[in-house]
């Protein structure tokens, strides 16, 4: 939207594949091309909700990444947003991949709620009870060919087993559960991943960890792709996992969504952390420094 307003001197507003309007730039609001986009009044693009600090969820000590010389340690609490910030190549994706068993770790240790667990493949990832949204969902988060109830029970497939055979009428129930929870857009479980718009394609990816009962939620470039209207939705769904007691950290290139969601962030530059900011003293000039090595 910056970009639009600094460069563009016209701005023809899409919607469903169907012309809205054309209007000069100079003369329409940020708010008012959102309300073109998504058809509807959006009161706050960023609906950030305050929660009591709780117990830490996640801790990382000393952890240092195949390929890396530099140990990254934090932690990560419930009741806190916890955001992840830093330039392209800062290390970011290789350190949650690394947590999340996708990538090897040389050394260092991870604790979720107070237990060490040994995680050396996603598996042990999901049996820790930690989730990893990628910021490639179609890569790496979806089987595109697949049906949204085959995407969204794939990681939860146990729980469905009835000796050597599956379950499947409940778990066709639990993902039409999911799909109206959601609001996935079109309601068809049978529908193939491809067919869907970005923002629902991210919520069949939300739904498929939601059905792991994850406590750890990790999300890499969670609303890259995706329309303003569905930003939104992806934000409040955030707010009601930390509601609900999960420890939700959020990876992002976009500085606003940062300072508008999160509560803490964590600043990244070359393989390390080389700063850690509360919201209150958090401004993209104090990220930028940091991310830049310049602290």
């Amino acid at each position: 939207m910056e970009e639009l307003k600094q460069i563009g001197d016209r701005i023809t507003i899409l919607r469903d594949g169907a012309k809205i309007d054309t209007l000069p730039v100079k003369d329409t609001s940020t708010a008012k091309m959102i309300q073109l986009m998504v058809g509807r009044n959006l009161d706050d693009k960023y609906p950030k909700e305050n929660f009591q600090l709780g117990k830490e969820g996640l801790r990382i000590e000393s952890l240092r990444v195949k390929g890396s010389k530099k140990e990254v340690s934090f932690s990560a609490y419930q009741g806190q947003i916890l955001g992840i910030s830093g330039l392209v190549g800062a290390g970011r994706t290789e350190l949650a991949r690394a947590i999340f068993g996708a990538d090897p770790i040389e050394s260092g240790k991870i604790y979720v709620f107070g237990e060490e667990v040994k995680v050396k493949s996603p598996e042990d990832a999901i049996k820790a009870g930690l989730a990893f949204i990628t910021e490639d969902r179609k890569g790496q988060g979806l089987i595109l060919d697949q049906t949204l109830d085959f995407n969204m029970t794939i990681a939860s497939l146990p729980k469905f087993r009835k000796g050597p055979f599956l379950h499947l009428e409940q778990l066709k129930k639990v993902s039409q559960d999911y799909i109206g929870k959601l609001q996935v857009r079109p309601n068809d479980m049978n529908k193939q991943a491809r067919k869907l718009s970005g923002g629902n394609q991210q919520k069949v990816v939300i739904a498929k960890w939601l059905g792991t009962e994850a406590k750890i939620f990790i999300f890499d470039e969670p609303t890259r792709g995706i329309d303003v209207g569905a930003k939104v939705e992806v934000y409040r769904l955030i707010n009601s996992l930390v509601a609900q007691g999960a420890v939700v950290i959020i990876i992002s290139s976009e500085l606003p969504e940062l300072l508008g969601i999160c509560d803490r962030v964590l600043v990244m530059c070359e393989g390390e952390i080389t700063a850690d900011l509360m919201r209150e003293n958090a401004d993209q000039e104090s990220i930028m420094k940091a991310a830049t090595g310049g602290v």
